[in-house]
Parts: structure tokens; C-alpha cells; sequence
């Protein structure tokens, strides 16, 4: 993965979705023309959070390459679902995007009726993606995850981590935590990460594990936190010594990363996806986007498109669709 700037993936998907999401049926005005007309972009979570500032950016960056004008409304409510809803109901012309997360179209709908399901929604590709790192305050007596665990395990129940809501993909891990591994801590969620972040500042929690947007990175340089452990699969280019998850001995611990993605509703056109698919790959590479989206995550090195998000899609989901009805009903 290439950093961005640091100044800062889910019914199982079936396999025809990506034949389904980008089949050439439905009220599509593909083809040469596309576009000729004004594109709507919803946005699914509020104003200023890291999926409007990325959302507003790939905007800008269509409005040049696609030659027409983008608007931008905020949809929220619902960790993400309800705005995504109104992008899974809206016609499939290629007129009608959605910028969101992996979580809120696939994790989501497997939790909670928000009429709609994965096989609704076409995705585009990936925007930006950030891991969640497991931190604790500068002044913890936790110095590595071993230290937290042991400590969790001492006291079971004590041992308080924040996150932002209860159903986000770091939440879900803390809680998959719990029951595959059998560290008894308590999850405290949070109405994002910046108020998590506040909790832990003011000793409120005992850890926290954010996204490492700009504002997080501040606090490290700054000396008021300290990173235990990171929640992908790999370590990240700007944490190179803090061990995953998986390292530290919780191998399966793999998915708390937050995956900002660009969708259109089921039954956009194939050359109409494909036109979107490329514009969006042309913006993450384009400086001046690279530029807005600087305080937001990261961008994948490879840039992944429809084909393949949809697979990492279908991967993850199998893995954690039981998990997810076992920890929510």
C-alpha cells in the first residue's frame, strides 16, 4: 500500500454478482455518449468524515475526466446503510453513484433489515482503506499487546477499548477478540473515532482502535499515544514496528480495516462501469487528488477495481457472515 499524504475490507456476495452488478439491462444510457448529464454521488456517512472528504475528491476528479458536473449529497444514518440503500434503489443509468464503505454494503445488511443486499449494489472500485491500530495512551502501563491481553485476562471485564460504533470492522474484531480468543475485554463504542480518541486522552478507556487518519498520527508524533498492534494483514509502511494482529498470535484477526468504495445500483451497464471503474483508478493516481485526499488513509499500491473488489468482497464475508449473525442476532 502507498501512503496518502499521512499528513492520513461483508447474504454471502454471489459469484454472479459482478455479471449482475454490470449487466447491460435496465435503463442504462451507456455507450459513447455516457456521460451526458449530471452524475449524483451520495455520500453515506456525514459531512467532513473521511468518507466525504474522500468522496468530495474523487468528485472533483470525475467533473475533469468525465467532462460533466458531480453532485455530491450526504446520506447518513445507519453505519452507511441507509444512504447505501438509496444508491441500491436508484435507476442503474450510470447517473446514480455511491460513495461508501465495504461494511456498509455487505456487513451490515447481514446484521440488520436495511432494504437492500449485496446483490443490489454494483461496486466500482477502491478509494482509500486504513487499518485499525490498536493504541493506548502514552502514560499506559500496556507497553504490547501481550501486556494488554494479560491484563484483560486479570481482570476480566476491566479492560476497556474504544471504537467508532459497535458494528464497525475494528469493533467487530475486538468482539471476535473476545470469543475466539478468549480476551475478556469490554467494547465501548463510540460515535466515531475522534470522540474514542478523546476517551482514551482523558483515561476514560483503556485502548482504542481507530483508523490512523491525520488527526490520530498528531497525537503519536505529538507523544500523547502508542501503537500496540495493527488489524490487517500485513504491517503498514507508517507503523513498520508494530506487529499485526496475526503476529501477536491471533492469526484470524484479520479484517479491521475500513474500505472506502465507489458503487453504482445493480444493472448499470458493463461500458458504463468500466467508464467509471477507469475514471476512478485515473483520480487515486492523479496528484491533485492525491493531494485532497492527503489527511485521509491510505490508496492500495495496485489499484483495485470492480472484478477484484468483488472477490475480496465474497472472501470476507464468508469468513465473517457467521460470525456476525453469532455476535448480533
Amino acid at each position: 500500500m502507498k501512503k496518502l499524504g499521512i499528513g492520513t475490507l461483508a447474504g454471502v456476495l454471489a459469484l454472479s454478482m459482478a455479471a449482475c452488478g454490470s449487466s447491460g439491462s435496465a435503463g442504462g444510457s451507456g455507450g459513447e455518449g455516457y456521460p451526458d448529464d449530471d452524475i449524483n454521488m451520495t455520500v453515506t456517512y456525514a459531512a467532513g468524515g473521511p468518507t466525504d472528504i474522500s468522496g468530495r475528491a474523487i468528485a472533483a476528479a470525475f467533473e475533469k475526466q468525465l467532462d460533466t458536473s458531480v453532485v455530491v449529497q450526504n446520506v447518513e444514518g445507519a453505519s452507511g446503510s441507509v444512504g447505501s440503500a438509496e444508491v441500491a434503489r436508484a435507476k442503474p443509468d450510470g447517473y446514480n453513484i455511491g460513495m461508501t464503505t465495504t461494511s456498509a454494503v455487505s456487513r451490515v445488511p447481514l446484521i440488520e433489515d436495511v432494504g437492500f443486499t449485496l446483490e443490489d449494489v454494483a461496486p466500482i472500485g477502491v478509494v482509500t482503506q486504513g487499518a485499525g491500530v490498536l493504541l493506548v495512551g502514552v502514560d499506559s502501563p500496556y507497553e504490547s499487546i501481550d501486556d494488554l491481553v494479560k491484563a484483560a485476562k486479570d481482570k476480566p471485564g476491566e479492560i476497556k477499548i474504544g471504537a467508532a460504533g459497535a458494528q464497525t470492522p475494528q469493533a467487530v474484531e475486538i468482539e471476535r477478540w473476545q470469543s475466539e480468543y478468549d480476551v475478556p475485554v469490554q467494547l465501548v463504542p463510540f460515535q466515531g473515532d475522534a470522540p474514542a480518541v478523546t476517551a482514551l486522552l482523558g483515561g476514560n478507556v483503556d485502548a482504542v482502535v481507530p483508523a490512523y487518519t491525520e488527526s490520530v498520527q498528531a497525537h503519536h508524533e505529538a507523544g500523547k499515544i502508542r501503537p500496540l498492534a495493527v488489524m490487517g494483514s500485513e504491517r503498514v509502511p507508517f507503523l513498520p514496528d508494530t506487529p499485526t494482529f496475526a503476529e501477536s498470535g491471533f492469526e484470524d484477526l484479520i479484517y479491521g480495516v475500513s474500505t472506502f468504495i465507489l458503487i453504482a445500483p445493480a444493472g448499470t451497464p458493463d461500458d458504463v462501469i468500466a467508464t467509471l471503474e477507469d475514471a476512478l483508478e485515473k483520480a487515486v493516481q492523479d496528484e491533485a487528488t492525491y493531494e485532497a485526499l492527503s489527511g485521509e488513509i491510505m490508496v492500495p499500491e495496485e489499484f483495485i477495481g470492480s472484478e477484484e473488489l468483488t472477490k475480496k468482497m465474497n472472501e470476507e464475508i464468508a469468513v465473517l457472515e457467521p460470525v456476525l449473525k453469532d455476535l448480533f442476532g
